[in-house]
């Protein structure tokens, strides 16, 4: 047996010992510390995109400065965070992102740090792309992709959005291939009837620049404002099972059945949201269940409030989601879903031990 097939199944091994301790620690109400991070740096948006309203959003508070954001994420909460989103709204459209990045950066040095964005600003990302690189970050970076030429426009609502992210994207594969950093970049596509006829064309897109792919399912939620304003077809069948084998993808096929998608959530426990203006919540269907806020009490102090003990039970009741980030999080924290589907797939699993 190769070295790599051992160092596979020792990796699996130790997963499913991390995923046990975790299921009991969650079933016995004992917070975990959040290993992913959402954070959400701006609820501005220069988008005008048909699957979400954020950019209808009034009234925006003050977001944390980069000062702020440093002393929150230094607390010992945030001590075992890996991985933090930077997401909005448009992260491009803070003038001072960059501080932002580095002030992510001083506070948990150890984390992988992605930047989602439309690539409506494309100077300011590969501004903010060099100057994370240079100083040492690990850098991902995913660009919204929802067609090819006038039909991702059309669905974003800007005119010349595609060739704004294809030059974006071809100037960020250079930088990749150049750059002693070790950057990623990836192209999301939201499934919905209205992106139906452009996958296959994004999926060419993407393998043609050798860049990742994610294609994420259409969330309604308080986020994005858009709850009741679309409905589902079976048309979306045939793009889901064209996808390569996933627990994600299976939850995907349950929900067009109709069937009960619910799972053991670890939002609140191994995730959380950093919304703009310092409120921790459990995630973007409950974007208004705060558990307080950062500019009033320490994140840790948060994590062990009775107002957290009530966002967790919230939490608990939920039935479930399709959510990218949330779904796959809570799925890799217990781990017995990954064990179960491995099971299930015992052809796509010799394939993914002999890889490499």
């Amino acid at each position: 047996m190769s070295s790599t097939i051992l160092k596979k199944l020792f990796s699996g091994l130790k997963s499913s010992l991390i995923g046990t301790r975790n299921m009991a620690l969650l079933y016995a109400q004992i917070p975990l510390k959040p290993k992913w991070l959402v954070f959400v740096v701006t609820e501005k948006c220069n988008s005008r995109c048909t699957h979400c309203n954020i950019w209808k959003t009034d009234n925006l508070v003050p977001p944390l400065t980069p000062a702020e954001i440093e002393k929150t994420l230094r607390d010992p909460l945030f001590s075992e965070t890996k991985y933090i989103q930077v997401s909005g709204g448009e992260p491009t459209t803070r003038g001072d992102l960059d501080d932002v990045i580095l002030s992510i950066h001083r506070a948990v040095p150890d984390a992988i740090i992605q930047i989602s964005t439309n690539a409506l600003l494309p100077a300011r990302v590969l501004k903010v792309a060099r100057t994370a690189l240079d100083a040492g970050i690990e850098l991902y970076i995913g660009i919204s992709l929802d067609g090819i030429g006038e039909d991702h426009d059309k669905i974003r609502g800007i005119k010349g959005n595609f060739n704004k992210a294809d030059k974006l994207l071809r100037e960020l594969v250079e930088i990749r291939n150049s750059s002693a950093g070790k950057l990623t970049i990836s192209v999301g596509i939201v499934i919905s009837d209205l992106t139906l006829k452009s996958v296959d064309a994004v999926r060419s897109y993407t393998e043609g620049l050798n860049i990742e792919l994610t294609e994420a399912w259409y969330n309604e939620s308080s986020f994005y404002g858009n709850i009741g304003k679309h409905s589902f077809s079976n048309n979306l069948n045939d793009a889901i099972k064209s996808q390569s084998p996933s627990p994600l993808k299976e939850l995907w096929v349950k929900e067009l059945k109709g069937e009960s998608i619910k799972f053991p959530c670890f939002a609140m426990n191994t995730f959380c949201v950093l919304k703009a203006n310092g409120d921790i919540v459990p995630c973007l269907n409950y974007y208004n269940e705060s558990a307080g806020n950062v500019r009033k009490a320490t994140p840790s102090d948060i994590w062990r409030s009775m107002q957290m003990k009530k966002v967790r039970k919230t939490v608990k009741e939920c039935r479930g989601c399709l959510n990218s980030w949330g779904a796959g999080w809570s799925i890799e924290s217990s781990h017995y879903q990954t064990l179960i589907f491995y099971f299930k797939h015992p052809l796509f699993t010799l394939k993914l031990l002999i890889k490499d």
